[in-house]
């Protein structure tokens, strides 16, 4: 299920930017999914409203387009089911009537068998689908992509108050002044606020209410 971007879709064959803690630990656990969704996967993590604090593809590039500029998100099954019910579930499950033909359109990517995996309040949702173009996943292999998921869904998890120095920088970061902080404490601040700039980590303390 594609949705708008936080801080921007993440392939794993890219990796060019140097990799922090937190982010190295969470692109290692999100490549174990590779395996499991031979036709591709992806993974939205976090979800604010429409807005993810991270998300990993490797769906076609052909599908994520149409996916967008259709306007499927609105009327994809896995949304509703996410939303209401969540934990995992194969999209030949009888429990996920598709009347839009949203997997009908994947299948003609390649896309023609999939289950998905939700986990986390709706206010801060994971949710991951995983596609092969020969079977249904395995019991074993939705058990391990609803590990993984939780895993993934768990480093993630934001802070629960800053330290007085940490809430002072992202204060003054998120006011536009540059908090006289150095270039490695940024970097330990984006790592524990898990994006990728000062001012995505500013932007994340201030919507937690961190700020």
């Amino acid at each position: 299920m594609p949705a708008a971007l936080a801080w921007g879709l993440i392939r794993p064959e890219q990796g060019t930017e140097p990799k922090l803690g937190r982010i190295a630990d969470i692109e290692a656990r999100a490549a174990d999914l590779i395996p499991l969704a031979p036709a591709g996967y992806f993974l939205a993590i976090r979800l604010r409203g429409a807005s993810p604090l991270l998300t990993f593809s490797t769906f076609p590039q052909a599908w994520m387009d149409a996916y967008m500029e259709r306007g499927y998100m609105m009327r994809d099954p896995v949304t509703t089911w996410a939303l209401t019910l969540g934990g995992s579930i194969r999209w030949s499950s009888p429990f996920l009537p598709d009347p839009f033909g949203i997997f009908r359109e994947a299948a003609k990517h390649g896309l023609t068998f999939g289950a998905s995996v939700a986990t986390g309040p709706v206010s801060a949702l994971t949710l991951c689908s995983l596609a092969r173009g020969d079977r249904d996943l395995t019991d074993a292999e939705l058990a391990a992509a609803k590990a993984a998921v939780t895993d993934l869904h768990d480093l993630t998890a934001p802070p629960k108050a800053l330290a007085p120095d940490d809430r002072a920088i992202l204060a003054a970061l998120a006011s536009g002044k540059d908090g006289g902080a150095s270039a490695a404490r940024l970097d330990e601040l984006c790592d524990l606020m898990c994006v990728r700039s000062p001012e995505d980590a500013a932007r994340r303390a201030r919507d937690l209410k961190l700020i």
